[in-house]
């Protein structure tokens, strides 16, 4: 009796963990999407076991995906999928994906694993998030690698200039200084007939093209934000000069013109917060009295949006700082929006929408809280691709 029991013992163990194996067809362990990214070398590849886990960045409730295709993302990397059943995953969807055999390449310029099996993939939740990575169309277009299939969210002109009465439908051109992106919207897409503003924030997920080139989708109506008039010339100003840093007052001619700056500067270390090419504007920690980056001339036709990005330098704490302006040649200063308080360790781009209508000027303002204590924070700000919008 006591062998009988013993032997249907093992028996029953040996069926449970048969079936508990069966249960999970995803035997290898994740591989990160930052991993995936790695493995291609500009050559085809066959995965090894693995499987990866996303969140659905595509949407294709508003028709302006790619048909047969889920593009998924996890922190800041992404990966497009050829899928049968790609149409069965909403947006928000978290997924986890069987790729083991499967065929990394970039397929029409656009990095991807082929014809992975619907068996093989399994939601695990819905409705999570991905909030998206703000980015210079130059930033987007020169450094394709580290933000394809991902949201992003760009800043541009449509160019050539939206005649009255023109959508979104077709392939529209981004632009920014001499750099293009394609701004794609395909005939099924929900919002294909509405109207195309001259400027906005457009969100998207943005995807490789043939030669090297950069295509933007927009997934809905709700990804575009801030609609303004076109960019002045001359911006958005980079702050590229090959001035040295001053301390004290003094006045750099840049390509937008001459710019005023007081206890800040133009910097290019590693540990600035730069955007487009080599330098950003720095502003001085602890001060006790306001730090400027200072326009001394005017637009002439007023302003709808001014735009810029921010961010903490190096490790310091984070600042207090405000946009002013000035409709009389800088005789006298006004605030314009919130206070920004927000700095921290990757560049952010900040939005202020106005409707001025007569010559103008601008500059930042950071405030002059005095050394950082544990409730006082004060370091260093940059800012960087300052830009001016005519009004609509």
């Amino acid at each position: 009796m006591k062998f009988s029991n013993k032997y249907i013992y093992l028996l029953y163990l040996g069926v449970m963990i048969f079936l508990s194996c069966e249960k999970d067809v995803y035997h290898a362990d994740p591989l990160s999407l930052e991993n995936i990214k790695a493995l291609y070398k500009d050559v085809d590849i066959t995965l090894p076991e693995s499987k990866i886990n996303g969140v659905v960045i595509t949407d294709v409730d508003n028709g302006n995906h790619v048909p047969g295709y889920v593009v998924i993302q996890s922190q800041t990397f992404g990966i497009a999928l050829e899928l049968s059943t790609a149409n069965q995953y909403k947006l928000g969807d978290s997924i986890v994906v069987d790729v083991t055999g499967k065929l990394l390449t970039r397929h029409q310029g656009w990095l991807q694993i082929r014809n992975v099996d619907a068996a093989k993939v399994r939601k695990v939740t819905t409705n999570k998030s991905v909030v998206a990575r703000a980015v210079s169309v130059s930033n987007l277009y020169n450094n394709l690698d580290k933000y394809e299939n991902t949201l992003v969210r760009v800043l541009g002109d449509i160019n050539p200039l939206p005649v009255v009465g023109e959508t979104y439908k077709g392939s529209k051109k981004l632009r920014e200084l001499s750099f293009e992106i394609s701004l794609f919207t395909s005939d099924q897409a929900s919002f294909a007939n509405a109207a195309l503003p001259y400027n906005a924030s457009f969100q998207g997920v943005a995807l490789g093209q043939n030669n090297y080139k950069v295509e933007m989708r927009m997934r809905s109506a709700n990804d575009v934000e801030n609609a303004s008039g076109r960019i002045y010339a001359g911006f958005p100003e980079s702050f590229e000069t090959t001035v040295g840093y001053t301390a004290g007052e003094y006045t750099v001619d840049l390509p937008s013109g001459k710019w005023k700056f007081n206890n800040s500067g133009l910097r290019n270390e590693s540990t600035d917060r730069v955007v487009t090419g080599t330098h950003a504007v720095r502003f001085n920690l602890n001060n006790t009295t306001s730090c400027f980056a200072q326009m001394e001339y005017d637009v002439p036709s007023g302003a709808s949006k001014v735009t810029v990005y921010y961010g903490q330098w190096g490790g310091d704490p984070g600042s207090t700082w405000r946009l002013e302006y000035s409709t009389d040649q800088g005789s006298s200063w006004k605030q314009m929006g919130e206070h920004v308080t927000d700095a921290n360790s990757v560049a952010k781009l900040k939005t202020f929408m106005m409707d001025i209508r007569v010559p103008v000027r601008f500059r930042i303002n950071k405030l002059g809280l005095g050394t950082s204590t544990t409730a006082i924070s004060n370091g260093r700000l940059n800012i960087d691709d300052f830009a001016i919008y005519q009004p609509l």
